[in-house]
């Protein structure tokens, strides 16, 4: 396979998560928020995405894939305030994740890191809360979060996982799979 055809593969490929993980966005903000007691909370669908990127794409091709769908769900949804808190939280999640993956299989699980991921984008999403409120108290709301965290981190992490078996045996991505690790 030529060099032009991996880079090809790889920004198809981007495209394509890229959509899913729009489509994921817009579909997530259309219900009202599942747990009434915990304000904003959500699945955080969006993340399964970001997983089998990890996983998959380099590194470079994960943060454009970030940026480019927190700015086209944002337009879509047309939030400027939700725009910054998925941006902290997407981005601070994001390298966490790269900087664990590596220690998959051999000390974490794909779940492991997703839950790190998971924990990481609310406290991401927290500090961006405490700039605008322009108050610590905020910080009380980090257990519960926590809590969503662990919980959302280790749904994605399944379905990721689960993901990953079906991508890895695509043929269209043999040439770039595993570039990301």
């Amino acid at each position: 396979m030529t060099e032009t055809n991996s880079y090809l593969r790889t920004y198809v490929f981007t495209g394509i998560l890229c959509s899913q993980g729009i489509i994921l966005s817009v579909v997530e903000q259309m219900f009202p928020a599942p747990f009434f007691f915990a304000p904003g909370a959500r699945l955080g669908l969006t993340n399964i995405i970001t997983m089998v990127a990890l996983m998959i794409l380099p590194f470079k091709d994960c943060i454009l894939l970030t940026f480019l769908r927190l700015v086209l769900a944002a337009l879509m949804t047309g939030g400027t305030s939700t725009f910054l808190f998925a941006a902290a939280g997407s981005f601070l999640s994001l390298f966490l994740m790269k900087m664990f993956l590596p220690l998959v299989p051999r000390f974490l699980s794909i779940i492991g890191v997703s839950i790190l991921g998971g924990v990481c984008h609310n406290f991401g999403q927290l500090l961006i809360a405490v700039l605008l409120a322009q108050s610590k108290y905020v910080l009380l709301y980090l257990p519960l979060l926590t809590v969503f965290g662990i919980l959302s981190g280790t749904i994605v992490g399944l379905v990721s996982s689960f993901l990953m078996h079906y991508v890895d045996a695509l043929s269209f991505i043999k040439g770039i799979i595993n570039k990301g690790i």
